[in-house]
């Protein structure tokens, strides 16, 4: 079996984790992308971009900024998470006799760090500058450096290397969290899987994301991310937390199709993680390839998203969304990718799928004619901004007032609108 060409992308240092215990599998032919500044990512792994069959970014911000060149390739990464913290921790309090309010941190989630206050039993200051994505590690630099100076702290913990030598530059004691040996290990295992899974000829792609709604905020995100694991296995897939409070679950299509009866009902989520429906909104899509896939996923979790917690949506690769799934209305079929609709989106204010849910309203309705509340109802939104909607329309030669209902005695007629798209 040919072994998958493994490109790690990452600090010195992260890049030396990775690689020795990448020995330990021998699926894998490694090639290592080291890289000193986060804005050398580009260029440094274009040389490659033919030459691996999936990416690992040794952190979530070269993970960011890999996903934003659109790689052809799954991509991968090694989360900072409680056990890196404590043996930076461990060595700090060992070593210098530092407490934690002695410390800012940067990158790490509140879950961890709150986490790791209630494990020590302390309500110590904490120091931390949280973000999701992509961040200027000048922008770091800036946040320990201000607390450094005012006397706040002794040390700065960061999950940046280019930070961390900036930080030293200046005279500022700073640690770099690395991925440990065993949170390596754990995305490793996840690969081939998934390769495998990717690569079959037979299986069209499928992605979910889901993403953890307000209602979900109290559940520990470890929990969480076992209820993931759970999901994923129960739809012989695999999963990766691709950003703070989201995870994609890899899979097949005919996987999708069986449990949600062809993209008709809702994916058993509570069922299988034991959580309730409503910590999380989802989306999913299928494609060709993951690019494809996580792409359309993208578009259904933002149309899910739009009806609240709990809900679901799923891109087809007829360039349809489906939303949101298992309503007992029926929900929309947004034909997104219309040619006209595109072009149109550029003489009117409204983006093209927008205006594709307008005409999925229409056709549902088998009518061209809607009031603001009607339109308010169908797309899940105030009345208020289905009515800026509809004016865009009218200022465009597209929407028409062509009555008004008498039916309701009190407050203003409402207007009947005729559109033409």
């Amino acid at each position: 079996m040919a072994k998958i060409r493994l490109g790690v992308l990452g600090a010195d240092d992260s890049l030396s984790v990775i690689e020795q215990v990448a020995k330990e599998f021998a699926e894998f032919s490694v090639i290592p992308v080291v890289y000193w500044e986060e804005s050398e990512i580009p260029d440094r792994i274009k040389p490659y971009l033919s030459e691996v069959d999936a990416w690992l970014c040794s952190g979530q911000v070269p993970y960011s900024i890999s996903q934003e060149l659109q790689l052809e390739r799954p991509i991968f990464y090694t989360r900072h998470s409680s056990e890196g913290l404590y043996q930076v921790l461990l060595y700090l309090s060992h070593e210098r006799g530092l407490h934690i309010s002695d410390l800012s941190f940067d990158t790490l989630s509140p879950d961890t760090m709150n986490g790791l206050l209630a494990d020590l039993g302390t309500d110590a200051k904490l120091y931390l500058k949280h973000y999701t994505g992509v961040i200027d590690s000048e922008e770091l630099v800036q946040f320990h450096q201000s607390l450094w100076e005012q006397g706040c702290t002794k040390v700065a913990v960061t999950c940046l290397r280019s930070a961390q030598l900036k930080l030293q530059q200046i005279g500022i004691p700073a640690m770099h969290i690395t991925p440990t040996k065993s949170e390596v290990r754990q995305v490793l295992e996840t690969i081939p899987k998934t390769c495998h899974l990717l690569a079959s000829r037979e299986a069209q792609v499928a992605v979910q994301l889901i993403h953890r709604s307000v209602k979900g905020a109290d559940v520990p995100e470890q929990v969480f991310d076992a209820a993931i694991h759970r999901y994923a296995r129960h739809l012989q897939g695999t999963k990766q937390q691709v950003h703070t409070n989201r995870w994609a679950v890899y899979t097949t299509r005919g996987a999708i199709d069986e449990i949600t009866t062809h993209f008709t009902m809702r994916p058993p989520f509570a069922t299988v993680t034991a959580l309730a429906d409503d910590v999380v909104c989802g989306g999913m899509g299928v494609g060709a390839t993951v690019r494809e896939a996580f792409d359309r996923a993208r578009l259904a979790l933002e149309q899910a998203q739009i009806y609240g917690p709990g809900n679901w949506a799923g891109a087809l690769e007829t360039n349809t969304i489906l939303a949101p799934l298992g309503d007992v209305n029926g929900g929309l079929a947004l034909e997104y990718g219309r040619e006209d609709l595109q072009q149109l989106s550029g003489e009117v204010p409204l983006s093209a799928l927008t205006l594709s849910k307008i005409a999925s309203v229409l056709t549902k309705r088998k009518s061209t004619r809607i009031t603001v509340n009607e339109l308010a109802e169908y797309f899940n939104i105030l009345p208020r901004s289905a009515r800026r909607i509809l004016l865009r329309l009218e200022e465009h030669g597209l929407a028409t007032i062509v009555g008004e209902e008498t039916t309701y005695q009190r407050g203003r007629p409402r207007k009947i609108y005729d559109i033409c798209l």
